[in-house]
């Protein structure tokens, strides 16, 4: 399953040009990530247990612009033993924009280490499975 958030672009999310700045998607992906840290804990308290982003990518394939919103559309493409990937799309005015992709690390902030996915986190996860190519 994904799920989509609705973003209104903001004048600081632009270039002078009125397209949406390159710097705006990793803000805008991370913005609707918090739905799965709060599923992951209410409180955003992450210790011992959370995650930590090992790499992330963006790949533009068209303009977006401030007068129009955009949509993210966001699930989980991979779930290994301790770590995930989040794939997030980015869609204005029916065409997608770009799409990005997340690997995130189980981490135990106390013993400053990576662990395997703790069971609570890993059923979050596997709610939001999902595979493009089945739809």
């Amino acid at each position: 399953m994904y799920y989509t958030v609705t973003i209104t672009p903001q004048i600081a999310d632009t270039d002078m040009q009125g397209h949406i700045n390159f710097l705006a998607y990793s803000n805008w992906f991370d913005r609707v990530r918090t739905k799965f840290y709060k599923e992951f804990t209410p409180d955003l308290n992450f210790r011992p247990h959370g995650v930590v982003v090992l790499h992330t990518e963006v790949t533009f394939e068209k303009e977006t612009y401030a007068q129009y919103d955009a949509t993210i559309r966001t699930w989980v493409s991979m779930i290994g033993t301790k770590s995930f990937e989040v794939t997030q799309e980015v869609w204005q005015n029916g065409s997608r924009c770009a799409i990005g992709k997340t690997i995130f690390c189980a981490y135990n902030f106390e013993e400053r280490k990576s662990e395997p996915i703790i069971d609570s986190y890993r059923e979050v996860l596997e709610r939001y499975a999902y595979d493009p190519q089945f739809e």
